[in-house]
């Protein structure tokens, strides 16, 4: 073969490999900013319900704080966040929070006042009033939005993302101000 003819197919090749290295470059690079949107998605429905699940006290202003500091905007850019307080009978005494700047991102696990989401463990029943308190949990179910995440849409197809953070509550039932007593539950405002 002589040499331009060599030169022909070098250049040939590099031409024809140019689109998979670009393609799999995109796809690296797609896989690294989902799994780090996924990481800061499930970093923040631990903390919320890490925290939450040791306050003996829960009011609005510190609620709204903790979400302002656990799920910032400007990481999480479109999200949206629902708490909700499980009872061991999966009964809810409130109904779910809904925090964030988007809505109708998450799959909804409750059904009126009952929780249809997965658990880890089934949580035991509890024999009396007094310590039914102490196998309520929190969950907190925080979702995103995946539009502007990916470079091709051929990785995730407009999908959401979502993280689940389960945390026992420490001190029973914690108590509510009145601005989130009227948001939980209208009717017992006092």
């Amino acid at each position: 073969m002589n040499a331009k003819a060599q030169r022909g197919s070098a250049l040939l090749e590099t031409i024809l490999l140019l689109p998979v290295l670009i393609g799999i470059t995109l796809l690296a690079a797609d896989m690294y900013i989902l799994h780090q949107a996924r990481s800061y998605l499930q970093q923040s429905a631990h903390n919320v319900a890490s925290v939450i699940g040791a306050q003996g006290k829960l009011d609005a202003n510190g609620l709204r704080a903790l979400i302002e500091q656990a799920a910032s905007t400007q990481v999480l850019h479109n999200y949206e966040m629902i708490i909700s307080k499980v009872e061991s009978d999966r009964s809810m005494q409130w109904r779910p929070l809904h925090r964030g700047p988007a809505q109708g991102l998450c799959t909804a696990y409750s059904e009126g006042r009952r929780y249809t989401g997965v658990l880890p463990e089934e949580l035991p029943e509890a024999p009396d009033d007094d310590n039914a308190s102490n196998h309520s949990v929190i969950v907190v179910q925080v979702c995103r939005s995946s539009e502007d995440l990916a470079l091709s849409e051929a990785l995730i197809g407009g999908a959401n993302l979502e993280a689940l953070s389960i945390s026992r509550l420490q001190h029973g039932t914690p108590s509510l101000d009145v601005a989130l007593t009227r948001e939980l539950d209208p009717q017992e405002t006092p």
